[in-house]
């Protein structure tokens, strides 16, 4: 394809704007004109046209071998009496102030592409010289365009780009700094242009938009195939659904693991844009500017999160901290052009007719990167059997005789209560049990069991809120109880014996009983507004009604600030350490309605109440390997920010503290804490509890295998902990944050009462 001759000499007078050279034949006399003025001014001339003669003699003739002296020969003959200065063109490359003297186009690419051959026929090769192919997005899109150019694959190539050279972009763009701030499409075209001066390339500088798309994708003839390399969701989306309405296959490199995406609209016209991951989303959204937020839902499942390599996964992770933006590296892109390429040729040459993404990941052709993940030990618990349970009633209940008797309906309204109660992961720990009359609350160590909990603080917290919950019931029902806590000092796993009062009046009222069925944890993010001085007093009464049990109030966005940062650092530490990552996301997060509909426990991600942004980060989290690179690094600081926005936009913090350590003072810890959470909610405010710092804090005797990093980061966190803590007195048990944020996005939910409950035995008279 011949460029017009002639025009004007001097590039635009902005020369970061021009991207074609000036093709000059000498034989015409306006073109020699040109010529004179040009070496007039003194350019730099390069002229290898004798060797390119040459070269076009052997490419002509590859049966025959030629000597020297038969090589020069050839090339008088070929040239016919046309002096040497006359032959073919003078290329003008006006932003490096060049003169190159080439064979003219159709000889020029007879040689140029002659190491072609067979690889792609001369057949195939004029097949694909009447391709028109578009590239949107030249970081990515470079490569695949440099290397569609090496192998003369396009009669004409359309590359869109608003976006500058960068320095930052060189670690995978092969462009030059004398390039810094020039447009990159036009900086990639320049280079296309000094590879083969007469391939057609066409500059789309301000990008795409709504109201060139239609001129990118049909002016000078419909594209024939699209390679899409953009970083905006909206032209994602409605470049698909342009090329989709114009039947073009589109294809995309993904820079990580080698994955290629190929979408056949051509042969499945009713194929949905991106195979139908974004289907349920709102595609009008590709006619508005999104946030960065708003594009997140989109991306998500573009890149699909489960797929990443570990590498970019604990890099995105790291965004905003110690990363500034997405990670490409050079290998990755260059292997990416090359695919592409690939690809293009493949669906333009009828061999590949395939839709799908596919992975070339040299990971697995070259020793997939070893990441240090550490085997993760299961505690073993022994099993809560019935007969153990049988036997420790027996013995419990011989010096307890209730009066009056509770009957089975009864009890089974108070074990429902006792099951509503919080749990730390949501794991509810713990059995009921009716034996003559008195009701029986039992450990389900084996639901609770973790490396964070050695002696079990975590979980008899939540049974104490499961006591207060069957109190409050009770209560209400007209039964007083009293609680015996551990009635059998060498049986740990009945924790508590409630024995309808001797006395039989019926117990005061309580206001709380009827906020055992609505309380919940809310852990949506509100904007920080003063809590009221009459609540302070009604959740101090409420923590006092439980004895040896008080209540300190954290307020001051300096306290909040500081609770935020320790809070955040031990979350960090927890997830961060291999066994404590894998309690949290293999053992507690529930990823789908479905998981949580089945399993009925753990952390529905529905009540995490985390935006788009994050519940991808959760994704990328989950994986053990990203994990263990962000530990060797030393890094992960973003994984606190799950904790800390929550934290220094509460209204306040309330800390429940004990009189002490042992299982009865903690169970009084659980139930003031459980009425201080209802309370709360009973005034109208939402509940979150952060207690991470005060459980973990607690195990660091147990955690001697802890890395030591980890350590290290737990002991000073700690420390800062107990400074903040020093002028309140008291045994730190629960800690809860407080917030006016609305009614929750979702309840947890609990397991069937009658999985819970051993089946009562028969009542005697």
């Amino acid at each position: 394809m011949t460029r017009p001759t002639g025009g004007p000499l001097h590039p635009p007078p902005n020369n970061t704007t021009g991207h074609r050279p000036l093709i000059l034949r000498p034989r015409l006399e306006a073109d020699r004109e040109a010529l004179h003025v040009l070496r007039a001014r003194g350019i730099t001339q390069l002229d290898t046209l004798d060797d390119q003669l040459k070269e076009l003699i052997r490419s002509l003739r590859p049966d025959r071998t030629f000597s020297a002296a038969e090589l020069d020969q050839e090339v008088q003959r070929h040239l016919a009496g046309v002096p040497m200065e006359d032959y073919g063109t003078w290329v003008h490359y006006p932003w490096r102030n060049v003169l190159v003297h080439l064979l003219d186009e159709e000889e020029f690419a007879r040689v140029r592409t002659d190491r072609n051959r067979n690889k792609i026929t001369r057949a195939e090769q004029e097949r694909l010289g009447q391709l028109r192919i578009g590239i949107i997005g030249l970081s990515v899109g470079r490569s695949a365009a440099i290397t569609l150019a090496l192998e003369r694959g396009f009669a004409e190539l359309r590359l869109a780009d608003f976006d500058g050279l960068d320095l930052s972009n060189l670690n995978r763009l092969a462009g030059g700094v004398h390039e810094l701030g020039l447009n990159k499409a036009i900086s990639c075209a320049r280079q296309i242009a000094e590879l083969d001066p007469y391939l057609q390339v066409t500059c789309f500088t301000e990008g795409i938009t709504q109201h060139n798309l239609d001129q990118f994708f049909e002016e000078g003839g419909p594209l024939d195939l699209l390679v899409e390399e953009c970083d905006s969701v909206d032209i994602k989306i409605l470049a698909r659904q342009k090329a989709k309405a114009m039947r073009i296959p589109v294809v995309m490199d993904m820079s990580d693991r080698g994955c290629v995406d190929v979408e056949r609209f051509d042969l499945e016209p009713g194929r949905p844009i991106l195979h139908g991951w974004i289907d349920h989303l709102d595609l009008a959204a590709a006619g508005r500017k999104m946030t960065s937020e708003e594009k997140v839902p989109y991306m998500v499942p573009i890149v699909g999160t489960d797929t990443l390599s570990p590498r970019l996964k604990a890099s995105v992770l790291e965004l905003g901290r110690s990363v500034s933006t997405w990670p490409q590296l050079g290998s990755a892109v260059m292997l990416g052009g090359a695919l592409v390429a690939e690809v293009c040729r493949r669906i333009a040459l009828d061999q590949f007719r395939t839709s799908g993404r596919w992975y070339v990941d040299l990971n697995d052709h070259f020793g997939e990167e070893q990441v240090a993940v550490k085997s993760v030990e299961h505690r073993s618990v022994p099993p809560l059997t019935t007969e153990f349970m049988e036997r420790c009633a027996q013995e419990a209940t011989a010096h307890h005789k209730a009066y009056p008797h509770l009957d089975t309906a009864q009890a089974m309204r108070i074990f429902e209560a006792g099951a509503l109660a919080p749990s730390a992961g949501n794991m509810q720990p713990w059995r009921f049990m009716l034996h003559e009359g008195l009701l029986l609350l039992f450990h389900d160590a084996a639901r609770s069991a973790s490396r964070w909990d050695p002696d079990h603080l975590i979980a008899q917290i939540a049974l104490g809120t499961a006591l207060e919950n069957m109190r409050l019931r009770a209560g209400a029902m007209g039964v007083a109880l009293d609680i015996v806590h551990h009635p059998l000092p060498d049986r740990p796993a009945l924790t508590a014996l409630l024995v309808p009062s001797a006395t039989g009046q019926p117990p005061a009222v309580d206001p709380l009983a009827d906020w055992i069925t609505q309380r919940c944890t809310n852990r949506k993010v509100a904007t920080r507004t003063p809590l009221p001085a009459d609540m302070v007093e009604a959740l101090h009464r409420a923590v006092q009604a439980v004895p040896d049990c008080h209540l300190h109030m954290f307020t001051s966005q300096a306290d909040l600030n500081e609770l935020a940062g320790i809070c955040g650092g031990a979350e960090r530490v927890r997830v961060l350490d291999p066994v404590g990552h894998h309690e949290f996301f293999a053992a507690e997060v529930r990823w789908t309605p479905e998981e949580a509909a089945r399993t009925a426990d753990g952390l529905d991600l529905a009540t995490m109440e985390v935006s788009p942004t994050a519940a991808a980060a959760l994704r990328m989290g989950s994986d053990a390997r990203a994990m263990a690179l962000l530990r060797d690094w030393d890094a992960g600081r973003g994984l606190e920010r799950f904790a800390h926005s929550g934290i220094v936009n509460s209204a306040a913090v309330m800390l429940v503290c004990g009189a002490g350590d042992s299982l009865a003072q903690r169970l009084q810890g659980g139930r003031a804490a459980q009425r201080a959470w209802m309370e709360a909610n009973r005034l109208g405010w939402a509940v979150h509890p952060i207690s991470a710092p005060i459980f973990l804090f607690h195990a660091i005797p147990w955690v001697a295998d802890l890395e030591p990093q980890l350590m290290l980061e737990m002991e000073r966190l700690k420390v800062r902990f107990d400074h903040l803590l020093s002028t309140r007195p008291g045994r730190p048990l629960f800690m809860m944050r407080l917030s006016q944020a609305g009614p929750p996005s979702a309840r947890a939910l609990r397991r069937p009462l009658q999985d819970m409950v051993y089946k009562p035995q028969p009542l005697h008279a």
